[in-house]
C-alpha cells in the first residue's frame, strides 16, 4: 500500500510498536486532511462505513460520540488546537478495531499529543496491550492537555480580578470578563458529550476494550471530570469577577454622587441668601448700606462652613 511520507504507520510486534507497515501484528495509521485517498483506501481494506468516512471528511465540528459497528468502533473525540490564546476545539476521529487503529485529523497541527506519543514510541515506550491500549495512550495525552489550558485561563481571570480591584483604567474590563465567561461556557458545553464517551470505555461495556484496560480508561474519565469541574469553576469565578466589577463601578458612582450632593448642600445657603437679596423690593435691609455686600458674603461663608463642619463630624465626607 503506497503511503505518503507524512502518513505514519506503526505495527505491533511482540507487544512493541515499531514504525512501518510490517507483517504479523495490529497496525496504527495516523492520517490528516491531506491523506484523503489513503483514508478511502483504508476504508476499503477494513470495510469502514461510508457515514463514518463522511464524518471524517466533513469540515464541520461533530459532537463526541461512539458508533459501534460490531467489528470496530468509530469514535469522535475533541482536542485543543495549539498556539491560540483561547482554547479552540478541533475534531479527532478514531477507528478502533482488534487489528487496527486509525487516527484522523483535518489539520496535522491538531492534537500535537499524538506527535509526542510517536516520539515516545520511537524511544521504546511500553504501552498497554492491544489497539485499545494504544488508543488509551492517545486519549490520555489529549485529555491531559486540557487542564493546563484551562489553568492558563484561570490565571488570566485572576489577573483580570486584580485589575477589577485596582480599577478599570483602560476600559473594556467588563467585556474581557464576559468573553472569558462565554469561552469557558462554550468549551464546557462542547466537551460535555466527551464525558459520556469516555465513561462508556471506563464501564467495560465495549467488547473491543480488554478488561485489563478498562480501569485505565476510568482514570482518563477522572481527569476529564476534573477539567469539566475546572471549567465550571472558571465560569463561576468569571461571574464573581463581573459582579465585583459592577459593585466597584456602583461604589465609584455613589462616591461621585455623594460629592455632588455635598457641594449642592454647601451652595444652598448662598442660593437662598442671594435669592432673598435679589428680590424686586425697594425696602430691603442693608440694601443701601456700604457694608451690606460684605455682610452677605460673610453670612454665606459662615453658614457653608458650619454645614461643612457638621457634615464632617457626622462622617458624611
Amino acid at each position: 500500500m503506497p503511503y505518503d511520507a507524512h502518513v505514519r504507520t506503526w505495527t505491533c510486534i511482540d507487544g512493541s510498536w515499531r514504525p512501518g507497515e510490517l507483517d504479523g501484528g495490529p497496525r496504527w495509521y495516523d492520517l490528516s486532511g491531506a491523506d484523503r485517498d489513503d483514508l478511502l483506501e483504508l476504508a476499503s481494506r477494513y470495510g469502514l462505513h461510508p457515514l463514518a468516512i463522511e464524518d471524517c471528511l466533513s469540515p464541520y465540528l461533530h459532537t463526541p460520540k461512539i458508533d459501534d459497528f460490531g467489528s470496530y468502533l468509530f469514535i469522535v473525540v475533541l482536542a485543543m488546537k495549539p498556539g491560540t490564546v483561547e482554547p479552540i476545539l478541533e475534531e479527532l476521529d478514531v477507528f478502533l478495531g482488534p487489528g487496527f487503529l486509525i487516527t484522523y485529523r483535518d489539520d496535522p497541527a491538531t492534537a500535537p499529543e499524538i506527535d509526542g506519543l510517536v516520539r515516545a514510541l520511537e524511544q521504546g515506550l511500553a504501552v498497554r496491550p492491544g489497539t485499545d491500549g494504544l488508543f488509551y495512550e492517545v486519549l490520555d495525552r489529549v485529555v491531559d492537555s486540557f487542564l493546563p489550558r484551562v489553568s492558563a485561563m484561570s490565571e488570566q481571570l485572576d489577573a483580570l480580578a486584580d485589575l477589577v480591584l485596582e480599577g478599570d483604567r483602560d476600559g473594556g474590563l467588563s467585556q474581557r470578563v464576559l468573553e472569558m465567561r462565554r469561552t469557558a461556557g462554550s468549551v464546557r458545553r462542547t466537551m460535555a458529550p466527551l464525558l459520556g464517551v469516555v465513561l462508556r470505555f471506563g464501564r467495560g461495556e465495549l467488547a473491543l476494550v480488554q478488561p485489563s484496560n478498562v480501569i485505565y480508561f476510568r482514570d482518563v474519565y477522572d481527569h476529564l471530570l476534573r477539567v469539566d469541574l475546572a471549567l465550571e469553576e472558571l465560569r463561576d469565578d468569571a461571574e464573581v469577577a463581573l459582579n465585583t466589577y459592577l459593585s466597584t463601578l456602583n461604589n465609584k458612582m455613589n462616591e461621585v454622587m455623594k460629592v455632588l450632593a455635598v457641594v449642592a448642600a454647601l451652595a444652598l445657603p448662598a442660593t437662598v441668601i442671594t435669592g432673598i437679596f435679589g428680590t424686586n423690593f425697594e425696602e430691603i435691609p442693608g440694601l443701601r448700606n456700604n457694608y451690606g455686600f460684605g455682610v452677605m458674603l460673610l453670612a454665606i461663608a459662615l453658614m457653608a462652613g458650619s454645614m461643612a463642619l457638621f457634615f464632617r463630624r457626622r462622617g458624611w465626607f
